[in-house]
């Protein structure tokens, strides 16, 4: 009987042991890192804040998603390798074009804009009348943008009449001293980008139209190794704000507060 006893009492002993080990099941978020650019109105620093149409949109998905996003503002084409190279890293904004399309995971469009070639109002003697006139001038553009692919095609060459910069305002800057004769925008961008630095949109003079034809807009790009079902969650969280009118109010909001 005492053996019986000594018995269950140390199988009981045993199973309040075990009940101690036993770790609870914890879900974890996922967690991504999006990386992006100084690209206003779409993604920008606002006294270290990050925001933007774009951003702001991305954010709500993580939200929605239940998904921890850290947002990493870089140079783009530092943003855009490492967005390549890590698994559960994502950039926004990004254009979709035939050359990035197996690239990345895509989820959007989001919001963009038309681009044009301007020059300075006080530089009349820059007047191509058509595309096939540009290339008579000097440009600047970011390095691995789309606009670098876009103008070596129809005849800019690096170091002639192109120059290439890590940083937007590096071009900006050479233009307004005269130094470039052209520069590309965005036509929603180009305003904010000008005041970012302390330039009107009344000093530049908008010219031709950029045929980006292949560009479906503006994206957040995914890394093409992100695990199925993430990628997933960002695509159902951005049809369920898109249906709630989420970017719309967003671009409203940034349109109102430019004029």
């Amino acid at each position: 009987m005492q053996s019986s006893y000594l018995s269950i009492l140390a199988i009981f002993r045993y199973l309040v042991l075990a009940c101690l080990y036993i770790t609870p099941v914890v879900y974890a978020k996922h967690s991504v890192t999006i990386y992006t650019e100084q690209f206003p109105p779409y993604n920008f620093s606002n006294k270290g804040y990050l925001e933007g149409i774009n951003l702001r949109f991305v954010r709500a998905m993580c939200v929605d998603a239940d998904i921890e996003c850290k947002f990493i503002l870089l140079p783009w084409s530092r943003a855009y390798h490492l967005a390549q190279e890590e698994p559960m890293a994502g950039l926004v904004s990004t254009a979709r074009i035939p050359d990035r399309e197996p690239l990345f995971n895509w989820v959007g469009p989001m919001a963009s804009s038309s681009n044009y070639f301007y020059r300075l109002k006080s530089n009349p003697q820059v007047n191509p009348r058509d595309l096939s006139e540009v290339k008579d001038y000097t440009l600047g553009v970011v390095r691995d943008s789309i606009y670098e692919q876009f103008v070596e095609n129809i005849g800019f060459e690096n170091e002639q009449n192109l120059l290439k910069f890590s940083h937007y305002y590096e071009c900006i800057n050479l233009f307004f001293k005269g130094k470039l004769d052209l520069i590309i925008g965005s036509e929603l961008s180009f305003h904010y980008q000008l005041m970012q630095y302390g330039y009107a949109g009344q000093e530049v003079v908008k010219l031709i139209e950029l045929p980006l034809n292949d560009t479906t807009g503006n994206f957040l790009a995914l890394n093409k190794n992100m695990p199925k079902e993430i990628v997933e969650q960002f695509q159902t969280s951005y049809q369920k704000l898109m249906k709630q009118g989420k970017l719309d109010k967003l671009i409203n909001e940034y349109l109102v507060s430019q004029h």
